[in-house]
């Protein structure tokens, strides 16, 4: 907007036509129409006058009309008093929000940093298997005649292997300990024989990993602050 344009919707605002105006204001009603129309720009003391006729906001006036015609109307103590004012304003809360969005950064970066220094938890785990419980007078392999690997006379063997599956009850062990290939641990009613049938190593990820989520939305809202602190200085 024009400061003339700007200047005659406060005089419809209040309703007076241009000679109503200047008289209010005392200056001509010729000098107020070349303000009016863009032809003319007020002096000091004029100024003055206009702000004090039709209540302008000087402040208010700087946000409505063009860089153009404040350049015009830079000379006016009232008017430069007004832009450096809203140029500190500006400026401080560019720098607001430059500051919070570094912040934001050096929050995500910590974040990103816990994550990366973390390391999953890896354990070692041992599978243990006991086939079923042994009398105390019987030999530790006894159960292997279940998996046909005694060899025994026809008949004696099927006997001995319906008796052994019957009584298979088989008990598996996953420990973080090594007891050897095998261990021997006494229960109620005898005794179980344990063999080692399987190793591995566990991994279990960190929890840490969660921090990746708090990392990214403090990104996110650094990136938004930088944006906003730019877009403000404009």
């Amino acid at each position: 907007m024009k400061f003339g344009d700007y200047l005659r919707q406060c005089r419809e605002a209040k309703g007076w036509t241009q000679p109503e105006a200047a008289r209010h204001a005392d200056i001509e009603q010729s000098y107020l129409s070349k303000l009016e129309t863009g032809r003319s720009y007020p002096s000091e003391d004029v100024y003055s006058r206009l702000v004090q006729v039709f209540d302008i906001d000087t402040s208010e006036l700087t946000e409505n009309i063009t860089a153009a015609e404040i350049e015009r109307l830079r000379e006016l103590a009232q008017v430069r008093d007004a832009v450096l004012s809203r140029e500190s304003r500006a400026l401080n809360l560019s720098r607001g929000w430059m500051l919070a969005g570094l912040a934001g950064l050096m929050l995500s970066a910590a974040s990103a940093a816990i994550v990366m220094t973390s390391r999953d938890t890896e354990y070692a785990e041992y599978h243990y298997r006991s086939q079923g419980v042994l009398e105390l007078a019987e030999s530790l392999d006894s159960f292997a005649i279940v998996n046909d690997s005694v060899a025994l006379e026809d008949e004696t063997r099927r006997a001995l292997q319906s008796t052994m599956v019957a009584r298979l009850d088989e008990d598996y062990r996953i420990v973080g300990d090594f007891h050897g290939r095998s261990y021997i641990e006494d229960v109620p009613g005898g005794r179980r024989y344990f063999e080692l049938v399987d190793d591995r190593i566990v991994s279990q990820p960190t929890p840490m990993r969660w921090f990746m989520i708090p990392a990214l939305v403090f990104l996110a809202g650094a990136l938004g602050s930088f944006f906003i602190s730019f877009r403000w200085k404009r």
